[in-house]
């Protein structure tokens, strides 16, 4: 008895027969067996529809993986574009009350056009042109809200430029600036002279400029610090400005005979007028009136003021020794300074040009440290400081005739490097001289 197990029926009993006398023989019926055909060409069907998946599936990695390289460049261009909105949106500039602050900046400014136009003014032409940029601008806010959000920075930066102009016009525009004719100043020209000093590249500090006494002969002056960049014992000047251009024909004449005496000259801070100089007297608190007709000096104590690199201007740059600095406009000679009763502020005082008496002083609230350095004209102060090594900006004023003073000039001219070691105005020719790192550069002023 032969016993199979079937698929359906479990175990099947076969019988067999003996042949031969020694062979037992089964015949068995496998119909219940029978191959299943169909489920196998269901899973050939389907192991085929598998493979040529696979494929599909390979050949797709294949081809993402060549494109990788291309997708990383376009996220790697699309993040850089993005960099700039980032940052505009860190600081919240696509909200939309920032739109609403832009228009109420604008509806303030308005008022104040308002205000101003109610008074009467010499200044009408300024006036319309700076009206006119309030309209031109109300109607780019709203172009910039529907359209152009990505300019929003650059017209929020606009905004506050015109305001600080309107600002000045509101304080400035109706009064007298200073006391004299050329009002407040406007402007500066691209720099009309510009030439190394005499004595070569190694001089960085010293001054230059023309004798400011109106009626005074044609006299320019060049002063180089010799020694330390610090100290000076001579001063050079030529009898016509041909003889300057081309360093002709001049005269030397010496202050003292060394550099560590009293008496002899102190940082860059100096100024020719009706043919003296005036500068810091060595090592002292002094100032020190030069006489170069007759070679004397007077010297007289500057109350209170601080010397020896105390108060120097010190914007970016220091400018060492600079605590005393002489200017001269239409008014006559005046002393820029800083004390420690002002805090070190700028305190700038009127001078007899003869005897150097100080005849009336101002406190101002400008730290002099924070300054590249400073001049005045027609009564007014002005203050500079660092652009960048080329640029240079006069950002403040002090009108001594007011006691009004405004931070907001934004008046920005050239130069030649970042070391300023001497800025005066000449009222004769109404030019400014700059002395900057050797170089002797003028420029044009241009006044409301």
């Amino acid at each position: 008895l032969l016993s199979a197990e079937t698929e359906y029926q479990g175990v099947q009993g076969v019988h067999g027969v003996l042949e031969n006398g020694n062979r037992c023989v089964c015949k068995m019926q496998f119909s219940e067996w029978e191959f299943p055909v169909e489920r196998f060409e269901q899973l050939k069907d389907l192991s085929k529809n598998c493979t040529k998946t696979l494929e599909e599936l390979k050949l797709e990695a294949t081809f993402a993986e060549y494109k990788i390289a291309e997708f990383k460049a376009q996220i790697q261009n699309c993040t850089s574009q993005l960099q700039p909105f980032e940052a505009i949106y860190k600081q919240k500039l696509y909200h939309p009350l920032n739109f609403w602050v832009l228009r109420r900046e604008l509806k303030q400014l308005r008022s104040k056009i308002a205000k101003v136009q109610s008074v009467p003014s010499s200044n009408t032409d300024l006036f319309r042109k700076v009206s006119d940029e309030m309209l031109d601008a109300h109607i780019n806010v709203k172009d910039l809200q529907q359209y152009d959000k990505q300019n929003l920075l650059a017209m929020k930066d606009y905004l506050k430029k015109m305001k600080n102009r309107l600002e000045s016009f509101s304080v400035y525009g109706n009064l007298h600036i200073g006391n004299c004719s050329g009002g407040i100043l406007r402007n500066i020209s691209e720099p009309v002279l510009a030439q190394l000093n005499p004595y070569g590249t190694s001089y960085h500090f010293g001054g230059w400029g023309m004798d400011s006494m109106a009626g005074s002969s044609q006299l320019y002056w060049v002063m180089a610090l010799m020694s330390s960049n610090i100290y000076g014992i001579a001063i050079r000047t030529y009898n016509s400005y041909k003889n300057f251009l081309t360093a002709g024909s001049h005269i030397d004449i010496s202050v003292k005979e060394s550099y560590t005496v009293p008496n002899a000259i102190q940082g860059p801070g100096v100024v020719v007028h009706n043919n003296s100089l005036y500068y810091n007297c060595y090592d002292s608190g002094q100032m020190c009136r030069f006489d170069m007709a007759t070679k004397a000096i007077t010297n007289v104590l500057l109350p209170k003021a601080g010397y020896n690199n105390k108060f120097p201007y010190c914007y970016y740059v220091c400018t060492t020794y600079t605590d005393m600095d002489f200017s001269v406009d239409e008014n006559g000679l005046w002393v820029i300074y800083a004390t420690e009763e002002n805090y070190g502020n700028i305190v700038l005082s009127k001078l007899d040009s003869v005897n150097l008496t100080v005849l009336q002083t101002w406190k101002t609230k400008l730290f002099k440290r924070a300054v590249t350095n400073a001049f005045v004209v027609c009564g007014v102060l002005y203050a500079t400081r660092y652009i960048s090594d080329t640029k240079e900006e006069i950002f403040y004023m002090y009108d001594t005739v007011n006691n009004q003073e405004a931070k907001n000039l934004n008046i920005q001219f050239a130069k030649y490097s970042s070391n300023v070691a001497n800025i005066h105005y000449n009222p004769v020719d109404r030019k400014l001289y700059l002395y900057n790192d050797g170089y002797m550069v003028a420029y044009e002023l241009i006044f409301y």
